[in-house]
C-alpha cells in the first residue's frame, strides 16, 4: 500500500521518540519504523544532564521519565597509584534540573512512549525495516519496508544508530575520528542488600593502568561497573555471570550477596562523525550522525538534542510559518556542537586509557595539580539562530542553555515550563506584552511565543531565579527557543523590541507560506 504524510521517522530509541513526541504534539501527520518487535527493555545510557531533564517536561510524563533517579552531584577520580586525583564537581542545577542524574533509561523511553500513543497523529510500526528511499524530484520521498508496503513523506529522519541504513542510503559519509579496538565489558546490577561505602550511589572512575574501571550508579537501587578488559581475555569466559561477581568482590569490595547481576555485556567504543546531517529532505540524527565514547554522559544527551532543534523547526516549516530555509540551520547549529561531544568524549577515553605507566603517571600528576575536573565548558550554538548585534556579533549568552526557574502564577507554583507550556518563551521585567504592538503580537503568536511578564500581580519569580540571571547579564529581557538554547538577551524597551525583531526576521517567512 502507498500513503502520503508529513515526516517519516527511522529508528524509534531515545531521540526518534524524542522527536515523534515534540512534532507529533503539534498534529503531523507522522509514521515511525522501528525495526525491532517491542522495546528493548534494558538501560543503555545511564546519566541525563540537565538541559534535557528539562525536555523531558514536554516529550513525556516527567515524573514517569525521571522516576527511579537520582542526582550525581561529585564524580571520584582515583590513580593508578590507588590514591584519589580529584573529583567533578556538578552539585547545581542546569534547566531546573540537577545539572546530572543518573537514572534506569527504559523509564525514559516508556513514558515518552505512552505520550506518543495518546497522539493520533503519530503511527509506530514496530518489527518493520526500512529497506529502499527514493526522492521522487518535487520534495517527496518514498520509504519502502521490508514488507512491501511503502509511504512518501515531505521529510525522512534517520534515527537508526551508528550503523544507520538512512545516512548510508543517501550517501552521507563518516569520519571515524578513532579506531578503538579495545574491548569492554559493562555489568548492570539491583541492589538487594546495602552497599557498603556508600556504594548505592557514590560515583568514580578508578584509573588503574592495567584495567581501568568506571562504577556509579544507574537509578534507584541499581547499579553499573564498566571494565576494560585485559589483552588475553576470552570473550566467552569473560561474558559468563561469574566473572562480574568475581570483579565485584575483587575490584569493588562488594560482596555478591548483596546484588543480583541483571546484564552483562561485551563492546567496543565508536568514535565518529557523519559528514553532513542532511541530504535533501532527509536528515539524520542520533547515533546515525555521531557516535561518542561514553566518558562525558553526553551520547544519548546529544542525540536528543538534535531531536529537540529538528522538531521545532519542522514543525514551523510544516505549518507554513517558515520557510524551508529554516531547516538549513539543523545540520549548522547541531554538527559542531556534536563534535565538540565526540572529541571531547575521546580525550577523555585517552585520560582514562593511557598507553605507558609514565603517561598515567604524568596523568595523574594533571589531575592531582587541576583537582581533577577537567571538563572544558560546553559551547554555545552557532551559526544558525541566535540574535545579532547591529555589527553582526552574537549578542549576550545567545546559544546558551536558556535557565528556568519556579514560578508562582495566581494560585499554581511550579516550573515555568510546567506551568505556561513548551515553545518561545519572551521573559521581561518589562510590560512587553503592552509595547510590542498589534503587528508583533501577531507575528509572535505564528511563532507560539509566551510573553512572560516577572514582576508583583504578573509571575512571581520564586527563587529569584531570572531576578538574578538578567541583572548578572544587565538585562531586562531574555527570549528562549522550544529547545531550551537562549536565543538571546537585551536591556530596555529599545534593544528589547529589536531582540523580538531579530527574532521574527530570523525564523519567520514574510507571508505564510506552503510547506
Amino acid at each position: 500500500m502507498s500513503d502520503t504524510i508529513d515526516v517519516v521517522v527511522v529508528g524509534f530509541g531515545p531521540a526518534g521518540e524524542m522527536l515523534a513526541s515534540l512534532l507529533g504534539r503539534h498534529g503531523h501527520r507522522i509514521v515511525v519504523f522501528e525495526k525491532f518487535p517491542e522495546p528493548y527493555g534494558l538501560p543503555r545510557m545511564s546519566t541525563l544532564d540537565g538541559e534535557v531533564a528539562r525536555l523531558l517536561q514536554h516529550a513525556a510524563d516527567p515524573a514517569e521519565a525521571l522516576a527511579e533517579s537520582l542526582p550525581v552531584r561529585t564524580v571520584e577520580i582515583w590513580g593508578s597509584d590507588g590514591k584519589q586525583k580529584g573529583r567533578f564537581d556538578w552539585d547545581y542545577k542546569r534547566g531546573g534540573h540537577w545539572s546530572h542524574l543518573t537514572l534506569h533509561q527504559p523509564n525514559i523511553e516508556a513514558a515518552m512512549e505512552r505520550r506518543i500513543a495518546t497522539l493520533p497523529n503519530v503511527e509506530v510500526r514496530w518489527g518493520t525495516s526500512v529497506v529502499d528511499l527514493r526522492a521522487d524530484g518535487a520534495g517527496y520521498t518514498t520509504v519502502t519496508t521490508s514488507g512491501g508496503d511503502s509511504v512518501t513523506a515531505r521529510y525522512v529522519i534517520g534515527m537508526d544508530g551508528a550503523s544507520s541504513f538512512v545516512r548510508d542510503a543517501v550517501g552521507i559519509d563518516v569520519e571515524v575520528i578513532h579506531h578503538h579496538d579495545d574491548r569492554w565489558i559493562l555489568t548492570d546490577y539491583d541492589v538487594v542488600e546495602p552497599l557498603p561505602r556508600d556504594l548505592e550511589t557514590r560515583c568514580y572512575f578508578d584509573l588503574d593502568f592495567d584495567q581501568p574501571y568506571f562504577w556509579g550508579p544507574n537509578g534507584t537501587g541499581r547499579v553499573r561497573s564498566d571494565v576494560r578488559m585485559l589483552p588475553g581475555d576470552d570473550e566467552e569466559v569473560e561474558a559468563a555471570e561469574e566473572r562480574g561477581l568475581e570483579f565485584l568482590e575483587r575490584r569493588v569490595g562488594i560482596p555478591r550477596r548483596h546484588v543480583r547481576q541483571t546484564r552483562r555485556k561485551l563492546y567496543t567504543f565508536r568514535s565518529q562523525i557523519a559528514g553532513a546531517m542532511r541530504k535533501g529532505n532527509v536528515f539524520i540524527g542520533g547515533d546515525s550522525a555521531h557516535a561518542m565514547t561514553p566518558y562525558m554522559g553526553q551520547g544519548a544527551c546529544t542525540a536528543m538534542r538534535d531531536a529537540a532543534n529538528l522538531a521545532w523547526k519542522l514543525d514551523l516549516v510544516l505549518r507554513g510559518v517558515a520557510r524551508g530555509a529554516l531547516l538549513d540551520t539543523y545540520e549548522a547549529e547541531r554538527l559542531a556542537h556534536a563534535r565538540f561531544f565526540v572529541e571531547g568524549s575521546l580525550a577523555a577515553y585517552k585520560m582514562v586509557n593511557p598507553t605507558t605507566p609514565e603517561e598515567a603517571a604524568a596523568r595523574d600528576a594533571y589531575l592531582e595539580a587541576t583537582g581533577g575536573d577537567v571538563t572544558p565548558p560546553i559551547p554555545p550554538l552557532r551559526q544558525g539562530v541566535q540574535h545579532r548585534l547591529p555589527d553582526g556579533e552574537y549578542g549576550a549568552q545567545a546559544g546558551e542553555v536558556a535557565i528556568q526557574g519556579v514560578v508562582r502564577i495566581g494560585e499554581r507554583q511550579g516550573l515555568l515550563d510546567d506551568l505556561v507550556g513548551h515553545g518561545f518563551q519572551l521573559i521581561s521585567t518589562l510590560p512587553l506584552a503592552d509595547l510590542v504592538g498589534p503587528a508583533r503580537r501577531d507575528r509572535l503568536a505564528d511563532l507560539g511565543v509566551r510573553v512572560i511578564h516577572l514582576g508583583d500581580g504578573h509571575v512571581a519569580d520564586v527563587e529569584g531565579t531570572y531576578r538574578d540571571f538578567l541583572a548578572e547579564h544587565g538585562a531586562t529581557t531574555l527570549l528562549s527557543r522550544p529547545d531550551v538554547y537562549l536565543f538571546g538577551l537585551a536591556d530596555g524597551p529599545d534593544r528589547s523590541l529589536a531582540l523580538i525583531d531579530d527574532l521574527l526576521a530570523q525564523v519567520l517567512a514574510p507571508t505564510r507560506v506552503p510547506a
